[in-house]
């Protein structure tokens, strides 16, 4: 019965195969039973010769996927042969080159693609003309011509806001047109006469004052600007502008002087920004005569004295405003003056404290800074008020020339206190509160002393011009700190911040400090003048 079953599938398949159901009678064929009797292996002899040959023509019509699967027939029915091997070569070779061909095809079409939507609508033209897919290629031209058109109308409304005099609009419509669309023959033919048109809309604006204008014409012109290099002439001013107005605006009356000055001297003679200039220096001296005067002076006489004259004054002490009387919260503890010597620059007087007094050497008083010279035995101060230096003349003084007694003073200001005693106050680093006094030739100081360091926070020693002691030679810098009462060094960055660990400063001992050699001692001021 069973043998039976097995001639009657074999029959089916012979069938099958001579009707040219070829995939029936290879079903067939796989099945093992089948595979083992005599007549199975004959059809799968006959089997063969029509996979190979319809794998030939589904080859030579590039059905290569087909003609491969039949191939793997073959093989699964072990008919492979000699035959088999040289058509799989074949076709997998076409098939591999049909996919390059594809790859190809696909990325003509991607860069066609990716240039129409960056708007570079003549190089989206070129590439479209690559595309061999023709249902694509038809698709990306409609595409252009519609872009095309859009681009035409925009830069069509740029010509007409131009002949209007509406620069700003001309040169709206057209980076619109550059942005959407892309740079054209005509975007750059229209360019070269929008780029003029923008120059004296901008030199117009700043001399009549119109910055908002001014400025929102060049925020809008940067595609203009990699067009034409001269336009970025503009830039320095847009920059100053946008400056001051913060300056303005944070209340930085000293940095809106210095930009307004900078402004001036690249754009010329301008009435607004004279006037702005005045209308600042006005509020400067305002300021500087508010605080310097008896009333912006009595906060420090009450911070430096809460407890002098009356109760009323000790309560007004206690009642003085943040903004006038700020927590000391880095200035050092009061020390005797110190003088530092640093090898090839010279000496330096350390003096700490908010009130630093200026006097005659060998007087009566009781003062910091002993200079030799005709003047009162305590002829001056220097008041320290947060960040602010204060100077308070008890004898004759001049500050830049104009006599005072009492000045803000500002880094650079020269003070005149006699004929021969001339100091300059500078504030060399925006970082530190410290200041420093240099002395004339003629007035310095026993040892040599030509600087007098206000010591708050830290004194930076180096050859940089933001350094309180400039050195000579060498490129290192020290930083010198307090620390609860402790004098420390390290050595800096050229911004100032410390490097390392920090050491004590041992008083009377030479260290060395990379190319640095300092000495520390103590600097006590005898009745003549000279040192204890």
């Amino acid at each position: 019965m069973f043998s039976r079953w097995l001639f009657v599938r074999l029959k089916a398949a012979e069938n099958a195969l001579n009707e040219g159901r070829i995939d029936k009678a290879y079903r067939a064929a796989l099945e093992s039973d089948l595979a083992e009797h005599r007549r199975g292996q004959k059809l799968r002899d006959d089997l063969a010769r029509p996979l190979l040959a319809r794998a030939r023509l589904h080859a030579q019509a590039g059905r290569y996927r087909a003609a491969l699967n039949d191939l793997d027939k073959l093989r699964a029915i072990g008919r492979g042969g000699a035959d088999e091997h040289t058509l799989r070569h074949r076709v997998t070779e076409e098939l591999q080159r049909t996919r390059e061909q594809q790859a190809e095809r696909d990325e003509a079409y991607a860069r066609a693609a990716d240039d129409l939507n960056a708007g570079r609508l003549a190089s989206a033209r070129l590439e479209i003309d690559r595309v061999e897919d023709s249902r694509h290629r038809e698709q990306l031209r409609e595409e252009l011509d519609v872009r095309a058109e859009r681009s035409a109308q925009l830069l069509e409304q740029a010509r007409a806001a131009l002949e209007a005099g509406d620069v700003a609009a001309a040169l709206r419509y057209w980076e619109e047109t550059c942005q959407r669309h892309g740079r054209s023959h005509e975007t750059d033919t229209f360019a070269r006469k929008l780029v003029p048109a923008c120059r004296n809309a901008l030199e117009d604006w700043f001399e009549r004052g119109q910055l908002e204008r001014f400025d929102a014409l060049w925020s809008n012109a940067a595609r203009l600007r990699e067009i034409d290099p001269s336009f970025q002439g503009f830039e320095r001013t847009a920059q100053l502008c946008a400056r001051a107005a913060a300056h303005l605006a944070s209340g930085d009356r000293d940095e809106l002087r210095e930009t307004l000055l900078r402004l001036r001297a690249a754009r010329g003679e301008v009435r607004w920004l004279n006037e702005a200039l005045e209308a600042v220096k006005a509020l400067i001296e305002s300021h500087d005569r508010l605080l310097s005067s008896p009333l912006g002076l009595l906060g420090f006489s009450l911070h430096k004295s809460p407890g002098i004259g009356t109760a009323a004054a000790a309560q007004a002490a206690h009642n003085v405003p943040e903004r006038i009387n700020p927590p000391r919260n880095r200035a050092v503890a009061r020390r005797d003056p110190l003088l530092m010597l640093v090898d090839g620059t010279g000496s330096s007087l350390l003096v700490t404290g908010d009130v630093v007094r200026i006097g005659r050497a060998g007087g009566d008083a009781e003062i910091d800074v002993p200079v030799p010279g005709d003047i009162h035995s305590h002829h001056a101060d220097i008041i320290r008020h947060g960040e602010d230096y204060f100077f308070m003349a008890h004898g004759p003084a001049q500050v830049n020339r104009r006599e005072v007694q009492r000045a803000l003073l500002r880094n650079g200001d020269r003070i005149t206190l006699a004929p021969k005693v001339k100091l300059v106050f500078q504030k060399p680093s925006g970082k530190s509160d410290s200041a420093v006094l240099k002395l004339s030739d003629r007035c310095r100081l026993p040892q040599d002393v030509s600087n007098v360091v206000l010591f708050v926070d830290t004194c930076l020693i180096g050859p940089q011009a933001s350094c309180h002691v400039r050195t000579r030679e060498g490129q290192s810098r020290l930083v010198l700190f307090d620390r609860d009462g402790e004098l420390l060094a390290r050595m800096a960055n050229a911004d100032g911040s410390g490097v390392g660990s920090a050491e004590s400063v041992a008083l009377g001992q030479t260290r060395e400090y990379g190319d640095l050699r300092v000495t520390v001692k103590a600097y006590r001021v005898t009745d003549a003048g000279g040192l204890a």
